[in-house]
């Protein structure tokens, strides 16, 4: 188990943080493949080594079907074994692109196939580049601070899944490099990256498809080819039916376990919020909330499927909305879940649920990044519970590659040094008067004053406003030094916040020379 604690973004410049190392993937790859068989273990009556079979090899085939109808070249594929990622198909920082690039690696060292998840289920958060505003050189003084500029490249909807979030401004997306333009003396990847996402708009309008495929062809540029496979393609998959139907068919006692664990990581790791990690499963009388998003086809929000079992199906209504019920016979359950989608009813999986499937039933091994790792320690305990398994170990991994800026040299060490001095100067003035001998009674006075020992209320009164009045007269020698002294923090906070603008590791990919990126993101293949 990795624990939370342990999981830190790396700060420095061009800092890899892997837990556990890379080169001790081989011995947990043994462990997983050897918890991944449980004897005699089934999964409504099917055996747990057919299905995890039957999983893999629907994977790989809707990747490369997925692929291919993108007009891509499709990479040779084994489903023996599988490692995976994923994230949303979004314009993210360097530090989550390397895991693409370390799956890759990783699969050609151990004769595994990678694919990467395409988190398409999961809700668009923005649509602007955020990127430094900033003068080359610095300036010396405070006549431009540099600060972060948000550049829209399409209009803002809420709350839309990628998979249903097409364009709604092409004009405003086509000129993104003309307004995201800066004078940062040198040549970010953002030109020509954005001519190749605007070429993938004569295939589709679907916002997250366009990034999508204009990464892979930057990957296949540098030499990194990975399957791909976007979560609303294996949902629909036969093998995830029977994964979620059975999700369904024991949903009180998964409802209590998945609640309890929640409230136990909230507990440990002193968490107030409702929705950290994941909020609740909800209870609506004998309504029990699924942990799956679904929505009617054309929809542009997701909503939470409850479900109610009686006596010969398994009642299904999203918000106030009946939906076709499911039979409880196994077979004839998995064939309704999946004729849903064929009638317009679309359910994917949540956070949770698509590690659990993923973990359990596609991949040998899993590639986290920081905020998954730390959530998916909360998916094992589920696993322990639920299926009385240990669960596979997963892999973290991230990165930190800073834009090439300059920066300032102050650092926080120099800002409290500073403020430490202003601090001192204002209360001991005495301290930095020696070359005024004409104020050398005052400071004798507070030096007297300092070493008396007062022993009742009115001395001690006595005693605060003799050296506040004394410590003011001495104050008033140094003005013209406090007022520098001040002047000098000030700027050296200004200079603080600047590089905190300027040394940011969360600045998206496309925004890097590919001199620095190319490098970057290679040395893990």
């Amino acid at each position: 188990m990795i624990a939370p604690h342990r999981l830190r973004a790396p700060r420095r410049h061009g800092e890899v943080v892997a837990e556990p190392p890379l080169d001790e993937v081989g011995p947990l790859l043994v462990l997983n493949r050897q918890r991944l068989r449980p004897p005699g273990f089934t999964i409504l009556g099917r055996p747990w080594d057919d299905l995890r079979w039957q999983a893999r090899q629907a994977a790989v085939t809707a990747a490369q079907d997925y692929l291919r109808r993108a007009g891509e070249p499709v990479p040779s594929a084994d489903p023996a074994s599988l490692l995976l990622a994923g994230h949303q198909p979004e314009l993210f920082h360097p530090g989550v692109w390397v895991k693409n690039f370390a799956l890759n690696g990783l699969a050609r060292r151990h004769g595994a196939t990678p694919i990467n998840l395409i988190i398409d289920n999961d809700t668009v958060k923005s649509t602007a580049l955020h990127l430094p505003a900033v003068r080359v050189p610095l300036p010396p003084t405070s006549a431009f601070q540099p600060h972060l500029l948000s550049v829209s490249f399409d209009r803002w909807s809420p709350e839309v899944p990628y998979e249903e979030r097409t364009v709604q401004d092409e004009a405003l997306f086509a000129s993104l490099p003309d307004r995201a333009r800066q004078p940062w003396g040198y040549v970010p990847l953002l030109d020509e990256f954005w001519a190749e996402v605007l070429r993938q708009a004569q295939r589709t309008d679907l916002l997250g498809e366009r990034l999508a495929a204009a990464r892979r062809t930057w990957e296949r540029r540098w030499g990194c080819h990975n399957l791909e496979l976007p979560v609303s393609v294996l949902c629909r998959t036969e093998p995830f039916a029977w994964f979620a139907c059975h999700l369904l068919a024991e949903l009180p006692r998964l409802h209590a376990i998945y609640n309890a664990c929640v409230h136990e990581y909230r507990r440990q790791y002193g968490i107030r919020s409702r929705n950290h990690p994941v909020p609740d499963l909800a209870a609506q009388d004998d309504w029990l909330e699924a942990p799956f998003w679904a929505w009617r086809s054309g929809q542009l929000r997701r909503g939470r499927l409850m479900a109610r079992i009686s006596e010969s199906t398994l009642e299904l209504r999203v918000g106030d909305e009946q939906w076709p019920s499911l039979p409880l016979t196994t077979h004839q359950m998995t064939a309704a879940w999946r004729s849903l989608e064929a009638h317009g009813f679309k359910v994917r999986s949540r956070a949770l649920t698509n590690t659990l499937f993923v973990r359990l039933f596609l991949g040998d091994l899993f590639l986290h990044g920081i905020g998954g790792g730390k959530y998916d320690e909360l998916t094992d305990e589920i696993i322990r519970r639920f299926y009385g398994l240990e669960p596979p170990g997963y892999l973290v991994l991230s990165a930190t590659l800073l834009l090439p800026l300059p920066c300032y040299p102050e650092s926080a060490d120099d800002c409290r040094r500073l403020a430490q001095q202003l601090r001192d100067l204002y209360y001991n003035p005495q301290r930095y008067l020696a070359d005024r001998p004409d104020l050398g009674h005052l400071v004798a006075q507070k030096q007297a004053w300092i070493a008396r020992q007062p022993t009742d209320r009115s001395q001690r009164r006595e005693r605060f406003q003799m050296l506040r009045a004394l410590t003011e007269q001495l104050r008033s020698a140094l003005g013209g030094r406090i007022a520098q002294q001040e002047q000098e923090l000030a700027e050296c906070e200004r200079r603080l916040q600047a590089n905190a603008i300027l040394r940011r590791r969360d600045y998206p990919f496309c925004l890097y020379p590919e001199s620095l990126l190319r490098p970057f993101c290679t040395q893990f293949l």
